[in-house]
Formats: C-alpha cells, structure tokens, sequence
C-alpha cells in the first residue's frame, strides 16, 4: 500500500466515537444506499477492485463502516480513488449500487470539508479558468490545432456557482 493522503490509515489501533445509526440511514438516502443492509461482507468487491493495492481501507470494509454508522469512512481514502469502474458493484452478489454510493459519500464527504489538496486546487482552477488544464501554444502548434477557442467564463462561473461546486461546508 502506497502512502494514503486521509487522516484514517487503518483500523489497527482505532477507537471510534459512536455508532451512529443517523448516519447509516443518511447514506441509505443516497442513490444506491437503498440496498445498504443487504451486503454481507462477502469481499467479492474488493477482489476485483482494481485499486485495493492503494487504499488504506478495501470497499468491503468501507460498507461495513456505513453499516456500522461510522462517520470516520468519509476520511478514508477508497472513496477519492474509486476509479469508478463499476467492477464492484458488477461482482456484488446483493446487486448494491456500491459505486453510487461512493459518489455520494465523495459529496458528503466534500461538503463538510475533507477532500484531498488537489481536488480543491483543481476545482478552484475550474473555476477561475473554466477548464481543468490550460494547453499552452506549443503543445497545439505541435498537434497542428487552431488556438483554443475563446469562451465566456462567465457562463462557467454561473453554473459553478448555481451547483455549488465550491461550497465546502453543509448547511445546517
């Protein structure tokens, strides 16, 4: 396992605050949570994950935290570096939309302010310059590309803006 950039490494050692049955019903809301309670602990999931060899926590483990209401999984790093392949939700033998409620815990977990560095730093980007990347002249000039066609920020802001794509903290 790589260096993992969230605050929760690993089980060894850990002491959680509270199970928190709140919490396991919120993510049951999300799309795919539905059908939360149905996994079993099977592992198939994180068999076929094509990142369990850089993740502090496997998938499998990840819904046994939700099912335990433990809001700690929002800082493990599994749901940053889903690769959302669908493969574990493909091999789950419960039909759990895993994938989808990966994507919401990405959003919950981002909403109370845990993301890593660069997904902050690239959605500022997005932001300020309406794109993820800037091509510079050289590299379109090398592909034989016309220049990169102006476009109004604006309208980019407007929409960022409308879905909050900046806005860190839930609301109370």
């Amino acid at each position: 396992m790589t260096e993992s950039w969230g605050r929760f490494k690993s089980f060894e050692g850990m002491t959680f605050k509270k199970l928190d049955a709140k919490f396991t019903k919120k993510v049951s809301e999300l799309i795919g949570g539905q059908d939360l309670t149905a996994c079993f602990q099977c592992a198939k999931c994180s068999g076929g994950c094509p990142v369990s060899d850089k993740v502090n926590i496997q998938i499998h483990e990840v819904m046994r935290m939700l099912l335990f209401g433990l809001e700690e999984v929002l800082e493990t790093d599994m749901i940053w570096l889903c690769t959302t392949c669908y493969t574990c939700q493909e091999r789950c033998p419960q039909g759990i939309d895993i994938t989808d409620i990966l994507f919401g815990l990405k959003n919950m977990a981002y909403r109370k302010g845990i993301a890593p560095p660069g997904y902050v730093a690239a959605a500022q980007g997005l932001y300020n310059n309406g794109r993820l990347y800037e091509p510079t002249d050289w590299e379109r000039e090398d592909l034989e590309l016309d220049d990169v066609p102006e476009f109004d920020i604006n309208d980019v802001k407007k929409l960022l803006d409308k879905t909050r794509l900046l806005k860190l903290q839930e609301e109370e």
